[in-house]
């Protein structure tokens, strides 16, 4: 009976202590930014042979960032609470992960992370500056920053397919590419500018262990791979695969023939799946 009564009073002092160990800090951060998320691996797809495809389309989205569904991919502007955005976190796999990035959607020409940066303007500028001891006037090379927050476009290539063995339409992910957008004094308006195209399936096991905001559940915070893979985000079709050197829509219409185009687009895709069925 003692002993029982020594085992519980020892047992009541471990959790006092644990309790008092752990701090504000150490639990916010344990429920906010969740380490364990580091470990998480992406959802395997399932293997589709190519002989089980009998029909597919490649079509090109974009993403404004703008909208609200989309802003999770596009704060926070610097890293907060473990999260960092869509282009961060591309430019730190580039970067420190060795991943690669192609200058089109081919995905053939690999690009390094200087003529990355190049594109988003980066340069080097001469300041002259006075000498305090000599008074003569010394360069000064000045580095100029990148900035991510710029990128305010996604553009993605899909491949839409009927899969035979399942019976249904599926779509793969192929390739993402950040849209700069910025201003110029010699030029008009805002410019847009392709940055790189990455092959979505190499950056997939960065992208699932990266958590995204939730709008419903700071506790529940989704990856940046599943914001995708559950079609979590807003698009537009611009473009599909055409005769006419793959033209993208923008070349032929404008205003609301456009987004006509874009919707034609979409119900062809949707039907060609409804119209194998017989209700």
């Amino acid at each position: 009976m003692n002993n029982k009564i020594i085992l519980i009073f020892l047992t009541c002092l471990v959790f006092v202590g644990y309790a008092q160990a752990q701090t504000s800090k150490a639990f916010f951060d344990s429920v906010i930014k969740n380490e364990d998320n580091q470990e998480k691996a992406p959802i395997a797809l399932p293997h589709v042979e190519p002989e089980d495809i009998v029909w597919c389309k490649t079509i090109w989205r974009e993403l404004i960032l703008r909208e609200k569904i989309n802003l999770p991919l596009y704060y926070p502007t610097v890293p907060l609470d473990g999260r960092m955005s869509l282009i961060d976190v591309l430019m730190s796999g580039i970067e420190k992960s060795f991943k690669t990035a192609y200058e089109e959607d081919e995905l053939l020409t690999p690009l390094t992370i200087d003529e990355i940066k190049q594109k988003f303007g980066a340069s080097t500028d001469t300041l002259w500056k006075r000498d305090a001891e000599t008074g003569e006037m010394v360069a000064t090379p000045v580095v100029n920053e990148i900035h991510t927050d710029e990128v305010k476009r996604f553009q993605m290539k899909e491949l839409w397919f009927l899969n035979k063995r399942t019976s249904r339409m599926e779509v793969r992910i192929i390739a993402l590419c950040p849209i700069r957008e910025y201003v110029k004094d010699d030029a008009e308006g805002i410019l847009k500018r392709e940055l790189f195209w990455i092959d979505y399936g190499e950056f997939r096991d960065i992208l699932a262990k990266q958590k995204v905001y939730n709008f419903q559940n700071d506790a529940l915070r989704l990856s940046l791979d599943d914001v995708f893979l559950k079609r979590y985000f807003s698009s537009r079709i611009i473009k599909e695969t055409n005769p006419y050197d793959n033209r993208p829509i923008q070349s032929y219409a404008t205003g609301i023939d456009a987004v006509l185009s874009s919707d034609a687009i979409k119900n062809e895709i949707f039907n060609y799946e409804q119209d194998l069925w017989e209700y």
